[in-house]
């Protein structure tokens, strides 16, 4: 029998590679999103390999291991900005020293 007659398939090379078939449940707004995106001409298979890519990097990948606490944090402050309006805190955030006298004269002082 023809492989391709095995699988009722029309693209028989995509599936005789070797290469795994993922799938993923999706709710109702999910696929509502995952069929605008088609309808825009966007694969949703390379925002899943990307998206997969992204992720492994994050949390195992050699640049999460090497990169140093303080370009995490400068990473994290750029990405996640105070809001517009919010009050100082009187101190360099970013500065571990700084905060550790502010915090220090504060509990002096009996300050809340």
């Amino acid at each position: 029998m023809n492989p391709a007659e095995a699988l009722d398939v029309r693209t028989l090379c995509l599936y005789t590679r070797g290469m795994p078939l993922l799938n993923v449940r999706l709710d109702a707004e999910d696929q509502h999103l995952a069929d605008q995106l088609r309808e825009e001409g966007i694969p949703i298979s390379r925002i899943v390999r990307e998206a997969i890519r992204a992720e492994h990097a994050r949390r195992l990948g050699h640049l999460a291991r090497k990169q140093k606490p303080s370009q995490l944090i400068a990473a994290l402050l750029a990405e996640l900005p105070d809001p517009p309006g919010t009050r100082s805190h009187g101190v360099d955030t970013t500065d571990r020293h700084a905060v550790q006298r502010h915090i220090a004269a504060r509990l002096r002082s009996g300050a809340p």
